[in-house]
């Protein structure tokens, strides 16, 4: 007759598996994260590869795309740069190329001398239109038809995001002191 051991016993305690308190790299958050940025990397991927069909680079089609939603076809360059995420020196060298193949121009910006603002050509909104039916059909295919009935929900949420990280210019929420910042 074989007894089993009871919960508490050595034989017990030596079979179950050790309990741990969850390392922090294990959340789901982490999980999320992850998965968003791994998403948008390949989908950043295929989509460049598949505008140099269009002989437009990615930076410039986004420019293009940006002004051309955009009220009036224009934007100040310093918007266009957080929209984008490049420097201002970034944009002023992409509006530059822009402007030197007549894809844009610049206007000077009423309300700041120091500002301009870039504006979509005519010649832009052609080279925008011969991109866009195979980049449209690429990411619908790749993503927008992932999302089924959920779309609107999707869209939705991501604004929200977008919107909220936009809140915390310097990259941190007011959560209190930052541990890792700490002098000792």
């Amino acid at each position: 007759m074989t007894i089993a051991p009871s919960l508490c016993s050595p034989l017990a305690l030596a079979d179950a598996e050790p309990t741990h308190a969850p390392e922090p790299w294990d959340s789901d958050v982490i999980t999320a994260y992850g998965l968003l940025r791994e998403a948008a990397a390949e989908l950043d991927h295929l989509m460049r590869h598949s505008l140099k069909r269009s002989g437009l680079q990615m930076a410039m089609f986004e420019l293009l795309l940006r002004l051309a939603r955009s009220h009036g076809e224009k934007q100040r360059l310093t918007s266009l740069a957080r929209e984008l995420t490049v420097t201002t020196g970034g944009i002023t060298r992409l509006v530059d190329r822009a402007e030197n193949l007549g894809l844009v121009r610049r206007e000077p910006c009423p309300d700041d001398a120091r500002g301009s603002f870039a504006v979509l050509t005519e010649e832009g909104k052609r080279r925008l239109r011969e991109a866009l039916p195979d980049h449209l059909l690429e990411i619908d295919s790749l993503w927008m038809s992932q999302l089924a009935d959920e779309r609107e929900l999707v869209l939705g949420r991501l604004r929200r995001v977008r919107d909220n990280a936009r809140r915390w210019p310097n990259g941190r929420p007011n959560l209190g002191p930052n541990p890792a910042a700490t002098r000792i």
